[in-house]
């Protein structure tokens, strides 16, 4: 989202009605991006805690996730090749809390 031939372009409603009806939200809290924590706090505003994985990978050794999510869960990956691995147990809890067949 965000960008289309002929340049950039108003998101915001597309992206709030996208989260608003994901049954599950994955958001990567790396890199201290504010478009991110104002789509992780709709996020939070729409989703059950366990229906939202959040990422994290440090930039840096002193690089934290935000103290204002750090309360919630989130995953630590210090590679992208290693999301999917890394977020399984929490997709499949999610998916049985949901009853669906795993």
């Amino acid at each position: 989202m965000g960008t289309e031939e002929g340049g950039a372009f108003p998101i915001h409603q597309s992206m709030y009605e996208a989260i608003a009806s994901s049954n599950i939200i994955i958001c990567d809290l790396s890199g201290q991006r504010p478009n991110v924590f104002v789509e992780a706090g709709y996020a939070l505003k729409h989703h059950e805690k366990n229906r939202l994985i959040f990422l994290f990978e440090p930039c840096s050794k002193d690089d934290k996730v935000p103290f204002d999510l750090a309360t919630f869960k989130y995953v630590p990956i210090s590679q992208a090749a290693e999301i999917l691995n890394k977020i399984k147990v929490e997709l499949i809890a999610i998916l049985r809390d949901a009853g669906a067949p795993v």
